[in-house]
């Protein structure tokens, strides 16, 4: 099965990069680097804050986010992280290209 090719990413900051793909069943990817975070320790932290912040913000509409993480990320406290999420996610709803 061939992956989708990423559509033009709506955020992108020193931090992370965000995409949003409009299909059917919404879901979250997160990809981080083993090349920027040797550990996986520190991987798994990463993925789990991220999957936190969507999940007590309630992002997760309908389709799928994908979030690249590069190394400053783990610079971030998780209170800096989520405003930067929350922020990003909250311009595409406002844009109207989010699908409820």
């Amino acid at each position: 099965m061939s992956q989708p090719r990423l559509p033009r990413h709506f955020h992108t900051s020193t931090n992370l990069r965000l995409f949003y793909l409009p299909t059917e069943p919404s879901a979250l990817r997160i990809s981080v680097s083993k090349k920027n975070f040797k550990l996986a320790v520190v991987r798994n932290k990463i993925k789990r804050q991220i999957k936190d912040i969507f999940k007590k913000n309630n992002l997760l509409g309908s389709g799928v986010f994908v979030v690249l993480v590069y190394k400053p990320f783990a610079e971030l406290k998780y209170s800096e992280a989520s405003v930067e999420i929350v922020k990003a996610v909250e311009s595409l709803y406002q844009k109207g290209t989010l699908i409820e």
